[in-house]
């Protein structure tokens, strides 16, 4: 059989040896990746690969063909593109060479060949690309190294395996050129041909050409045999793991059954893992993007994002060796000698803590979800994290000594600061208007006339602090002729700090009772207003797997869209108005995301709008805001433990502050009140008169009355 297009290559229906070869090894080194796979937990909930076909297909253009998230750091973006772009179309033409130049035959007899010249002239810009591209990369981990990247001797080769795939197919083209005459298209190579064909001869012209042609497909056919083993096999498994990502709320956790008798609570082991768990560690880049946004990792504490996920990797791949192909069969554990402690059955069983990650890195996380925003291939880590804390509370009782009073406060007492539900109304007192519960509205027949209900929450009903911002709420409400009622003594921690902190059988007890509650009342037909982002994400987001669905508002978007619709007016800077929380002139303000409200829930915009309703303030925002927000250090039940290790995360996050030289940070969370709070507190002299207020305050310091024409209900 004869090869038209590639009659000059000497030996060429070798090629197909060699490169199918290494393609069949490619498959069983993935089919042994799959086999671990096909071993972990069949109960866990995985994603369907036809639901929400429209919204997989974009998040795959966005983050796999676009990769929108690794242009966040300009100048690693550009070069990760050129290389991931250049190398892919330049595919074409080894595809062109392993399928027998049919590619080239078909593209070659439209319009006189100008299908082929332009896809010719394409590659030759690309391969040139690329080259610089990987020139740069070789620069950026030996010399610049960036602290996040992770430098070892398997991301030099495979740089320089992909330098050499297309540095020789580039300059066989050259050669090829030179010796056999020049094609359409190929301008770059034609170019570079020309001073070769002067000063090499026709013989070592064809020796060079043969060397360097072969040399591309040793070296294609080496790297699809190497991929599977490497860090880059990102390369393959980066598109199903963007196309099967979590659709569902980020802020929503994997629902838990715990009425199964023979259910694993949480995460412990590979085997309690599902295939999405591993495929994420095995499309991981080791980019080190989590890292870098990690503030526990940011403030010395032994968390590492990035190595958590390499463990969980490298512990999939030590699986492999010992599983077993069909482990139930008879036949062959008799032929094979195999029993029930056979090695895969004990590495699936080896527990994640304290192999892929420390037990103490477990406890660390804030659940800020910084890493799962910075990975630019969609990884999970917080699901994973929350997991593993549900096993060690649940099934063994191993947690921080200081979460057990807050474990019992929000068990027996229904909040975790231990205070009794009689205490839930006092935070009303000093206000100069009465704020009905639901529960009076109920008896008096009046809900139809309720608008919204008003969720506190534990931290504003019970922590001095936030009690003033509770009453800027309900002041700002009551000025805008807004029929508002709180549930008062029938309110109950929502569980966040609960399930957050692994004890999904409290968060269950306290959000079923919240749900009965919401349910009796008829909440689900009216707006939920709190000031409370993780009240706000787990009611809108997590109620229902409890049998709840309810329209929940965060307070700064209900008053942003009151000051929009008229209802609710401000003074001039220089007029005299009155506070809940004191007088105070900010002057010059810098707003602190939550992490719960901007990167979980996208609500960004919001706590701004309300602040520039305010005269005379003067907006700097901060380097790390929005959704690239730096925790304050209280998510995830860390408020309710000790931080012992390294730098306080909200003394970090009141250095960045104090770097604006704003006046007032504006919180719009009580956890992050507190926070910011005791870090302005313990900072030193530059903190002087900088103070923490939620926009709330700042909108009831300047507040005006609307006109009582204008106190419509709320739709």
């Amino acid at each position: 059989m004869t090869f038209p297009v590639f009659a000059e290559v000497p030996a060429y229906p070798l090629v197909f040896v060699v490169f199918w070869g290494a393609a069949i090894v490619f498959a069983l080194a993935m089919a042994r990746h799959l086999r671990v796979f096909a071993a972990t937990r069949p109960a866990v909930e995985q994603p369907r690969p036809f639901e929400a076909i429209g919204a997989r297909f974009a998040g795959l253009v966005a983050y796999a063909l676009v990769q929108r998230k690794m242009f966040k750091d300009l100048r690693a973006g550009l070069m990760h593109a050129g290389i991931f772009w250049g190398f892919v179309l330049l595919t074409i033409g080894t595809a062109n060479v392993v399928t027998g130049g049919i590619i080239e035959m078909i593209l070659s007899a439209p319009l006189d060949g100008a299908i082929w010249a332009a896809i010719s002239a394409m590659q030759n810009i690309v391969a040139v690309i690329v080259i610089v591209a990987i020139l740069w990369a070789f620069e950026r981990r030996l010399i610049s190294r960036p602290k996040r990247l992770t430098y070892n001797r398997d991301a030099l080769l495979i740089l320089a395996m992909i330098g050499g795939v297309v540095a020789t197919e580039l300059f066989a083209e050259v050669f090829e050129f030179a010796r056999f005459g020049d094609q359409p298209g190929a301008f770059v190579s034609a170019a570079m041909a020309g001073p070769l064909r002067a000063g090499v001869g026709p013989a070592g012209l064809e020796l060079g050409f043969g060397l360097l042609w072969w040399a591309h497909i040793v070296l294609v056919a080496a790297f699809l045999v190497y991929l599977p083993f490497s860090k880059h096999l990102h390369i393959a498994t980066s598109f199903p793991n963007i196309w099967f990502r979590k659709l569902r709320p980020r802020g929503e956790l994997p629902p838990m059954d715990l009425e199964r008798e023979d259910a694993t609570f949480g995460l412990k082991s590979l085997q309690d893992l599902g295939w999405k768990d591993l495929l994420d560690g095995f499309t991981c880049t080791e980019c080190g993007r989590c890292q870098e946004a990690c503030p526990a990792w940011n403030t010395g504490k032994p968390l590492n994002p990035k190595t958590f996920i390499m463990g969980i990797r490298d512990m999939s791949v030590e699986a492999e060796h010992g599983l077993n192909l069909i482990p139930n069969s008879p036949i062959v554990r008799e032929t094979y000698g195999l029993d029930d402690a056979a090695p895969d059955a004990a590495l699936m069983a080896a527990p994640i803590v304290d192999t892929a990650i420390p037990y103490d890195a477990v406890w660390d996380c804030v659940t800020c979800g910084a890493c799962v925003e910075a990975c630019p291939v969609l990884i999970e880590h917080v699901d994973k994290i929350v997991g593993l804390r549900r096993n060690l509370v649940l099934e063994e009782s191993r947690f921080p000594s200081e979460l057990t009073g807050a474990f019992r406060a929000m068990e027996g007492q229904g909040n975790p600061w231990g205070q009794p539900a009689s205490a839930r109304l006092d935070w009303t007192k000093p206000l100069p208007f009465d704020v009905p519960t639901v529960s009076s509205l109920a008896a008096e027949g009046r809900l139809d006339d309720l608008d919204v209900l008003y969720w506190v929450g534990c931290a504003a009903a019970f922590d001095p602090r936030n009690q003033k911002v509770a009453r800027a709420v309900a002041t700002c409400l009551h000025a805008a002729g807004v029929r508002f009622a709180i549930l008062g003594q029938e309110e109950s921690c929502t569980g966040d700090p609960a399930r957050r902190m692994g004890n999904d059988y409290v968060f269950q007890i306290l959000a079923g009772g919240n749900v009965e509650t919401l349910n009796r009342y008829g909440m689900g037909e009216r707006t939920i207003v709190t000031a409370c982002p993780h009240c706000f994400n787990t009611i809108g987001n997590e109620y229902g797997q409890l049998g709840g669905s309810y329209r929940v508002v965060h307070h700064s978007t209900y008053l942003a869209e009151l000051l929009a619709s008229g209802r609710l007016a401000t003074l001039p800077a220089d007029a005299e108005a009155g506070t809940a929380s004191g007088d105070h002139a900010p002057g010059s303000v810098t707003v602190h995301d939550s992490c719960y409200l901007a990167r979980y829930n996208g609500v960004i915009a919001a706590p701004r709008d309300v602040l520039g309703a305010v005269d005379g303030l003067e907006l700097r925002e901060m380097e790390k805001s929005g959704k690239n927000t730096f925790c304050c250090g209280a998510g995830g039940g860390r408020m309710w433990m000790e931080e012992t290790r390294g730098t306080r995360i909200n003394a970090e996050r009141t250095r960045q502050v104090l770097e604006t030289g704003a006046a007032t940070v504006a919180t719009s969370c009580p956890f992050c009140m507190v926070m910011m709070g005791d870090g302005l507190a313990a900072a030193a002299d530059g903190a002087a008169g900088v103070v923490a207020l939620d926009v709330s305050e700042l909108l009831a310091a300047r507040i005006a009355s609307a006109p009582a024409a204008r106190r419509l209900p709320v739709v």
